[in-house]
């Protein structure tokens, strides 16, 4: 058991090192996540209630749909390397473009499996133990991602909630069924708004979760395709 142990740990430090560039740039993403998502409209929020309570003039009227602008913006940046390809997705068509990444993956993963044979020299049997730990890990970062993701939609409806709190959000009366009518629009697109809200930093955030569980998937490739030879095979 201390040898499979001992085993894992070094290929954990392996990825570790390896992993130095992209872990840097999963942070970046996930720290712009959490800034543009969670902490600028908390922000925006507080103002906006600040506002309210000072009894200032209202730039807008329905201002809970200026909680939407960083996260729209932030969408923008992060899709801008897709935009910019997508001329020669046209040139070339979907399938050439899945074909080219496909190719690429192939390359990365060959040459990342040969480095990790030749840095840490183990048998398949020890390989396949490794994955098996790998593939457990992975399940449990998925897990956590989603209880966050979770956890962040409920912080949000509480900052609304806190937002809509003692700032008169009860809508008069209309009159007769067409002003009632009218009124239950307007709440409606209210609620609405939130909801389109906290849908999208909940997406963002998840999402922002999955892109460091696809670096490790991408590793627990690398280490089936040990898996399937013996210490002494050629990679």
């Amino acid at each position: 058991m201390k040898q499979h142990s001992d085993s894992y740990s070094r290929f954990v430090s392996w990825v570790q090192r390896d992993m130095t560039q992209a872990r840097s740039l999963v942070n970046r993403k996930v720290f712009s996540v959490v800034l543009w998502c969670l902490v600028m409209p908390m922000v925006i929020s507080f103002l906006l209630r600040g506002i309210r309570l000072l009894d200032l003039p209202m730039p807008i009227r329905f201002p809970e749909s200026v909680l939407l602008l960083p996260a729209f913006l932030y969408a923008l940046v992060a899709l801008w390397p897709t935009l910019r390809d997508l001329p020669r997705v046209i040139r070339i068509g979907g399938l050439g473009v899945l074909l080219e990444e496909s190719r690429s993956e192939v390359e990365w993963i060959e040459t990342t499996a040969s480095r990790l044979r030749q840095e840490i020299p183990l048998t398949a049997k020890e390989w396949k133990l490794i994955e098996f730990h790998l593939s457990e890990d992975i399940e449990r970062m998925s897990s956590k991602n989603r209880y966050l993701s979770v956890l962040t939609a409920v912080v949000l409806f509480f900052m609304y909630q806190f937002l809509d709190s003692d700032v008169g959000g009860v809508l008069p009366a209309g009159d007769g069924p067409m002003g009632v009518f009218v009124n239950w629009v307007d709440q409606f697109s209210q609620w609405g708004t939130q909801l389109l809200a906290i849908l999208l930093f909940s997406a963002l955030f998840y999402l922002s979760g999955v892109q460091l569980q696809r670096y490790l998937v991408r590793y627990r490739v690398c280490v089936k395709r040990l898996a399937r030879f013996d210490g002494d095979s050629e990679v």
